[in-house]
């Protein structure tokens, strides 16, 4: 389903409904679908009240009234997952949701958010996955994958079943425990020392909660650092871009914020804030502050040249099977060694699907639910590989035309 019309009507600037106004009743249903996947159905309520055909607005005034009873829920988790690691002296951050600034979401009560994600120093490690399992929380898998940055989530099994519903108050609350900020062995190349993450840790007061917090230039670093991740791993969400481009078109005016960026923000880190800032720029039209700009304008020239190329291709995805952030990822990794086990890796994938059917389903669902659960991941598993196969043609084409553009 082609989200064109969503990204066009949540514009910063040059925003327009029209292609809204002109999608007829029949389309929305899986209109609305694609937009609860990506993130983006609560945005357009919000932005796009009376340009939305009565059925939608009903549909999404329900969706945000679950969500802010998932926010509920969700602080409360936060609460007593904190006071049973504060209790034991874990230390630990909350990582992106609850800590959410102002300039990434107007009112975090209507953002979507399934886990709570916390890192913790290695060292208490294992204390916090004990005092979380103590909690009633189980690992969904056994053992994380080696390109991933946190342990395998945590959920509670209270016989909860997936009913479509992105917006589900009783959906249950997964926990993510971090245990680095980037994963360099699996991604190929260096985000620099980012222990000035750790140690410019700051306690920030939200609503009734005391959240220990990246400060805000960090947290603007990882958000970059976390969205360009899962752009190259193909999982690029777009509610990533959207609270990226929310937070550049929010803070644009803020030279007291963009100064300390400049000042204190990690330099290292500069090519990867500089792609999400073109990307969340290109995609939703947002303001860029002069220092912004300067990170954009500062890429280096095979990055500018993918985004000449494929700046817009995630948005094809569905419709057109591609990879082509694949030539953006070679584009930043320095060996030679690692471009191929990458390549390898993107092109010809055999890690196991990252789908589980029902997580939160207790054990006693009995061999009829396990069975359902089998088929669930052999149904998606068969897509996966349809898909990436479909892909392999749709790459060499792109591979071609980036090598004559950089030639």
């Amino acid at each position: 389903m082609n989200l064109l019309p969503v990204l066009q009507a949540l514009r910063f600037n040059d925003r327009s409904t029209a292609a809204l106004a002109a999608i007829p009743r029949y389309a929305w249903p899986p209109l609305l679908h694609a937009a609860d996947t990506e993130g983006l159905t609560l945005p357009l309520g919000l932005r796009c009240r009376g340009s939305l055909p009565a059925m939608v607005e009903a549909r999404i005034a329900h969706n945000l009234e679950n969500n802010a009873a998932r926010h509920e829920r969700l602080s409360a988790c936060y609460a007593e997952v904190a006071a049973a690691l504060q209790a034991r002296g874990i230390p630990f951050v909350l990582l992106k949701g609850l800590s959410k600034t102002r300039y990434y979401v107007d009112d975090l009560r209507y953002r979507p958010q399934y886990d709570i994600d916390i890192y913790c120093p290695e060292t208490f490690l294992a204390s916090a996955r004990e005092t979380i399992d103590g909690l009633g929380y189980e690992a969904v898998r056994v053992t994380p994958h080696s390109g991933s940055d946190h342990l395998p989530r945590m959920i509670r099994k209270t016989g909860w079943k997936w009913r479509e519903d992105y917006f589900d108050p009783d959906m249950p609350v997964a926990i993510e425990l971090h245990f680095q900020f980037w994963n360099e062995a699996s991604e190929g190349f260096s985000a620099g020392d980012l222990n000035p993450f750790w140690n410019r840790r700051v306690v920030r007061d939200v609503a009734a909660l005391q959240l220990p917090a990246m400060g805000e230039v960090d947290a603007l670093t990882y958000s970059a650092l976390h969205l360009v991740r899962h752009l190259l791993h193909g999982a690029l969400q777009f509610q990533h871009i959207y609270e990226m481009a929310h937070f550049l078109e929010s803070s644009a005016a803020d030279h007291r914020f963009w100064s300390e960026w400049e000042e204190s923000g990690l330099v290292s880190c500069r090519v990867v804030e500089g792609i999400a800032f073109r990307l969340a720029a290109e995609w939703f039209h947002c303001s860029l502050h002069p220092a912004a700009s300067r990170a954009v304008a500062t890429l280096p020239n095979p990055v500018q040249i993918w985004f000449q190329l494929f700046g817009t291709s995630p948005t094809l995805t569905a419709a057109h099977p591609g990879k082509n952030e694949l030539l953006l990822h070679l584009c930043l990794v320095p060996g030679s060694r690692d471009r191929r086990r990458i390549a390898m890796r993107r092109l010809f994938p055999i890690r196991r699907g990252r789908v589980v059917r029902d997580a939160g389903a207790s054990r006693a669902g009995g061999a009829r639910m396990k069975l359902q659960g089998v088929f669930y991941e052999a149904a998606f598993m068969l897509r996966r590989a349809a898909f990436h196969t479909r892909s392999l043609a749709a790459m060499a084409w792109s591979g071609f035309r980036w090598w004559r553009a950089c030639s």
